[in-house]
């Protein structure tokens, strides 16, 4: 489908339904009032929260026309993503400044409240997320290590679904065998509710076929089957069991010069990368207001996992495929006290997490207990907050031959800030916040598997000041940040072996702007700059000191415009731009070829036909600018360099 025929589809889509029946979008809704923000326990608006936050609501996620998760983060959010080593359904993430090479072991990530953070270097798989069934994402920078702990050092993001009502269909199709599907349906009787949800996303492949055949195409299917129970008023009972499968292949480096002849092909004459993945993760939570002032609430969730890849070797003699397995047991159990009594809020809670990776080889597990307490304190115009947290991580590595091997950590976070209200359209706020990474279990072991010692845990200590401004047209946020980090952890390309970084620091400002120009236009803006530094570091013999840490863009640019052509139909544009930077391993910035800048425009168009069908026409990266990984010079691995244009429609019953 090219832009002409686009054209002819849209012309004709809007004389078809020009006489469709009564239903109307209306103006665009207001959504610059202050939006409340669940993830720190407090359910403070963001306007009066201590820390810094960005949330996104059920209608920003629908205004974007996004295909999957990953889409909306990238094209609408502060936050960089790409994906990995060329892997459209596992993106990396990262989040002020810790780069996109391990950015995402830096931050936490929840689904409804469950950890998806790995206990070794696999990314968090954020493709079994439905984004047709978000509710509300949140994403607090700087802050979360009291309630979340390991990991939260760049701050959290929070997804929260929705429950289904009633019956919701959607399909859509596109070039490149591009294909979504999905259905959820709800039932609420008495007191019981029931929901089911089935999606599935398909792509046929953007390259040439590898020698056996096969594209860098994938399949992810989700299924999932909830329940909720209210034996009383004041009581919940909810339990869900999802299943997902991912079946993907991803294409091989290239050089500079090949990419800029053609990203889709394969020079190598290599097999892509094969990965499976099959989960079953099971949900058990009970929420109860025991009186006016106390709640309690148990967390509980085991996820069951095996993952498997198939990496491509080769020489001048022999070619083959080295398929590697891994099988994972994560169990986890949240207890925590919500006390609220007059202007005082009072959380605590104790929180465990029970891993195990299996491999062919070994057995390691990584195991966390953690508890902590905060408490938030309203006095005319001001909040108050502080917060501690005090958590114990302790693994064992157990080979099938050989010696086993064990080790632990007793670390602590803390969070202090405050909040003023200046006026009724402005307020301040500031926070100061300490965060830890405890190793995650591959650093312990070099690229071949040789054990290479323990590593110290990272931490940090991050200063925000921000200030909010809210008129009847316009929502803005303005924050500026420092993190300074001792033993950042990374890989050490010469030496071939995970390391610490022993002093570095992150600092920069993030603008946030929505602008409601009249009733029918909606835009909005963000903008963030950050600067990575590394201070101090002894390997290499010091050359990284004061260098630019790697894959960390000084500019990263979001904007985006939302209108209502008429009653029936509406149009959204959003424009993302990455600058460039330092290739992956380049710690010394003194590599040929940098990374690549990052720029995609993508357009949606939404029609109602009426008030249970509607139409949706996306075109993702309008002008095919390309774009990869760059590892270091002439390893290249493309990742978008397609126009990818889809149609769609949702019914509901």
């Amino acid at each position: 489908m090219n832009i002409k025929q686009l054209s002819l589809v849209t012309a004709v889509s809007a004389l078809t339904f020009s006489t469709a029946t009564n239903a109307v979008l209306g103006p665009i809704p207001i959504y610059l009032n202050p939006v409340e923000v669940s993830s720190n326990h407090f359910n403070d608006l963001d306007t009066d929260a201590t820390f810094a936050s960005e949330i996104y609501t059920e209608e920003d996620i629908k205004n974007s026309n996004s295909k999957n998760l990953y889409d909306f983060l990238n094209q609408n959010t502060s936050i960089a993503i790409t994906p990995s080593s060329g892997n459209r359904f596992t993106q990396k993430i990262d989040v002020r400044g810790y780069g996109l090479t391990d950015g995402y072991q830096n931050v936490v990530i929840t689904l409804n409240g469950r950890r998806l953070n790995n206990i070794d270097t696999a990314i968090q798989d954020l493709s079994v997320i439905n984004i047709n069934n978000i509710n509300r994402i949140e994403i607090t920078k700087g802050s979360g290590s009291v309630v979340y702990g390991d990991s939260a050092m760049a701050g959290a993001i929070h997804i929260y679904t929705k429950k289904s009502v009633g019956t919701v269909a959607t399909v859509a199709t596109g070039n490149y065998g591009i294909q979504t599907a999905s259905i959820s349906a709800g039932h609420s009787q008495d007191n019981l509710d029931l929901s089911i949800l089935i999606d599935t996303q398909k792509q046929g492949g953007f390259g040439v076929e590898d020698p056996q055949g096969n594209k860098d195409k994938g399949k992810q299917t989700n299924k999932k089957l909830g329940v909720v129970f209210y034996p009383n008023k004041s009581t919940e009972v909810l339990f869900d069991l999802t299943q997902s499968n991912l079946d993907t292949r991803y294409p091989n480096f290239l050089t500079l010069a090949q990419f800029n002849e053609n990203p889709g092909q394969n020079s190598s004459g290599r097999v892509y990368t094969h990965q499976k993945t099959n989960y079953d993760i099971y949900n058990l939570k009970i929420k109860s207001q025991i009186n006016s002032s106390l709640g309690v609430s148990l967390n509980t969730s085991r996820e069951v996992k095996d993952s498997t890849n198939s990496y491509y070797l080769w020489s001048d003699i022999v070619t083959y495929d080295t398929p590697t397995k891994n099988d994972y047991d994560y169990r986890t159990a949240d207890l925590s006290y919500n006390f609220k009594s007059g202007n005082i809020k009072v959380d605590s809670g104790l929180t465990t997490f029970n891993g195990e990776r299996k491999g062919s080889s070994d057995t390691t597990t990584k195991d966390n207990i953690g508890v902590f307490g905060q408490g938030a304190y309203k006095l005319n115009n001001y909040t108050y907050s502080i917060g501690a947290r005090k958590e114990s991580v302790n693994y064992a590595y157990n080979p099938n031959s050989g010696t086993a091997l064990s080790d632990g950590h007793n670390l602590k976070a803390y969070d202090i800030g405050f909040n003023k209200k200046i006026n009724e359209k402005t307020t301040i706020f500031s926070n100061y916040n300490v965060a830890f990474q405890a190793p995650l279990i591959d650093r312990f072991f070099d690229w071949n598997g040789t054990f290479n010692g323990f590593m110290n845990p990272s931490k940090s200590k991050t200063v925000n000041i921000g200030l909010n401004y809210l008129t009847n047209k316009s929502k803005t946020k303005v924050t500026l940040f420092r993190s300074n980090v001792t033993d950042e952890m990374y890989y050490y390309s010469g030496g071939f072996k995970n390391t610490n970084i022993d002093k570095s620091h992150k600092q920069g400002i993030e603008l946030q702007n929505k602008y409601q120009f009249n009733p029918k236009l909606l835009t909005n803006v963000n903008y963030a700059y950050t600067k990575a530094i590394i201070d101090e570091e002894n390997e290499a013999s010091g050359t990284y000191n004061g260098k630019d840490l790697p894959m960390v863009s000084k500019h990263n640019i979001t904007l985006s415009a939302n209108y209502n052509i008429d009653d029936k139909s509406k149009i959204s544009l959003t424009h993302k731009y990455r600058s460039k930077a330092f290739s992956e391993e380049d710690f010394a910035n003194d590599k040929l070829q940098k990374q690549k800048e990052f720029k995609s425009t993508d357009i949606g168009y939404f029609y109602k036909h009426n008030k249970d069908l509607d139409f949706t026409v996306d075109i993702e990266n309008l002008f095919k600018n390309s774009y990869g990984t760059w590892l270091r010079d002439d390893i290249i691995y493309p990742s978008s360099f397609t126009r990818n244009i889809k149609a769609g429609l949702t019914y509901h019953f």
